[in-house]
């Protein structure tokens, strides 16, 4: 994989009664969840909203291959937080994103994904088969 550091997104995040659990922090799963939007966010930062581009590059989707997370801190309801997403690495059919939890100064989690590309598989619509990530995606993020 190539190492890279191009476009990062940030999106702030209110941590609901829901998100957390019965000791009144986040419920770990939430942040998995988190982390999928905050990839999806990223993409559109960078106009590839992921409906659309799916579409015109004949993609079924980014399915995670990898996914993993460090905690630093608690956080609970009506937290303000927010979330930093990055590509770090392009393979040819992969991409890594980071994403680093924070509450002010304070580091709450450092997360990654590891995705790949695909399509429907030519003789098998019901399998997905792996694509190379197109250049024009890639190229989008080397700001």
């Amino acid at each position: 994989m190539a190492d890279t550091k191009g476009v990062t997104n940030t999106r702030r995040i209110r941590v609901e009664w829901g998100h957390c659990d019965p000791g009144d922090i986040v419920f770990y799963p939430q942040y998995f969840a988190w982390f999928d939007a905050c990839t999806t966010h990223l993409f559109e930062s960078v106009g590839l909203s992921p409906k659309s581009f799916f579409a015109d590059f004949g993609l079924k989707g980014m399915p995670l291959l990898e996914a993993s997370a460090k905690f630093h801190a608690a956080s609970g309801f009506g937290d303000e937080i927010e979330a930093e997403s990055v590509i770090v690495e392009w393979g040819n059919k992969t991409f890594k994103v980071t994403h680093r939890f924070t509450r002010g100064k304070t580091l709450l989690l450092e997360g990654m994904e590891t995705r790949i590309f695909v399509t429907a598989h030519p003789d098998d619509p019901t399998r997905l088969k792996s694509v190379p990530v197109p250049k024009d995606v890639k190229r989008r993020f080397e700001g």
